[in-house]
């Protein structure tokens, strides 16, 4: 008997631990050329471009699209930091998690997600992340259990947070978050107004361009990358945190009713760079925007 019951309890064990090494391959990118919809953020980890989509995470490493194939969740918000991400959203059909996501980090590619703050209350669609720092700015533009609308940040993962009193800015209408890759006080907001700065984590905001629409902004050490829409078309350009002086960034011929969306810069060579706009055309350089790479078109990828 006692033999049986051991026979029966390792066969138990073995049953288990395949599970688990299943479930553990089952976890990884796939080669794909599935149409990508709906982009909500975007980033560089590496080399590699990765995009946060309605149906999960893809990522481009120079030459090839993959596809990860488990976690296909409705990232928003989504943040790309040294180790990982963080991100928010919703979970897929049929996922076990709870609906809204709340704040969530994975240091795996998406492989496991780590529910951090406000799981199954709030969901951050204006959320960005130091990439060194770490320092969490969110949006909240519903009230949950802890917070209320508004401008909050996090230096330890969502544990505390403070408000920020967001003075200074004369817009109605955000485009994207960004914040200093290293300096936690540090925060830009593109509006259809111009693009705004603190340096003071939220508090007081300056106006550091002309009062047009700035789609996206995007943060580096020394500079801030942000794209216009004026009467004279479509523009990128790199502006010094420090002074007004602005360099305009050479980009593809693109229509008025497409602007640029996102953009994201390697930390590890600036020159690399992606912008991503409305109709889902994205564009990569490795040399500052000199020459761009188109490896999607509408969303079909290349």
């Amino acid at each position: 008997m006692k033999l049986t019951k051991l026979f029966v309890s390792a066969l138990a064990s073995l049953i288990l631990l395949s599970a688990c090494s299943q479930e553990t391959k089952e976890f990884t990118y796939e080669k794909t050329d599935t149409d990508i919809d709906h982009i909500h953020g975007t980033g560089f980890a590496g080399d590699s471009l990765y995009i946060a989509t309605h149906t999960g995470i893809m990522k481009y490493d120079g030459k090839n699209w993959y596809a990860a194939t488990g976690n296909n969740h409705d990232y928003m918000g989504f943040s790309m930091i040294r180790d990982g991400f963080y991100s928010s959203g919703h979970p897929a059909d049929g996922s076990k998690l709870k609906n809204p996501l709340g704040l969530i980090k994975s240091t795996d590619e998406g492989k496991t997600l780590d529910q951090l703050a406000f799981y199954g209350e709030s969901d951050f669609h204006y959320l960005t992340a130091g990439f060194d720092s770490e320092a969490i700015y969110v949006i909240n533009q519903e009230p949950n259990s802890e917070l209320e609308t508004g401008l909050y940040y996090t230096l330890d993962e969502g544990k505390t947070w403070e408000s920020s009193k967001l003075s200074g800015i004369e817009s109605d209408s955000i485009g994207t978050i960004s914040t200093h890759p290293n300096k936690e006080e540090i925060i830009a907001i593109s509006t259809k107004d111009g693009l705004y700065l603190s340096k003071d984590t939220g508090n007081n905001f300056e106006l550091i361009t002309e009062n047009f629409m700035v789609p996206a902004v995007f943060m580096l050490d020394d500079i801030v990358l942000y794209s216009v829409l004026n009467d004279k078309g479509i523009h990128l350009y790199s502006q010094p945190i420090t002074d007004g002086s602005t360099t305009e960034i050479t980009i593809p011929d693109l229509a008025d009713h497409n602007p640029i969306m996102f953009i994201a810069a390697n930390h590890k060579n600036q020159e690399h760079m992606a912008i991503i706009t409305y109709a889902n055309d994205i564009f990569i350089s490795k040399d500052g925007g000199k020459n761009w790479t188109n490896i999607a078109k509408k969303g079909k990828l290349d």
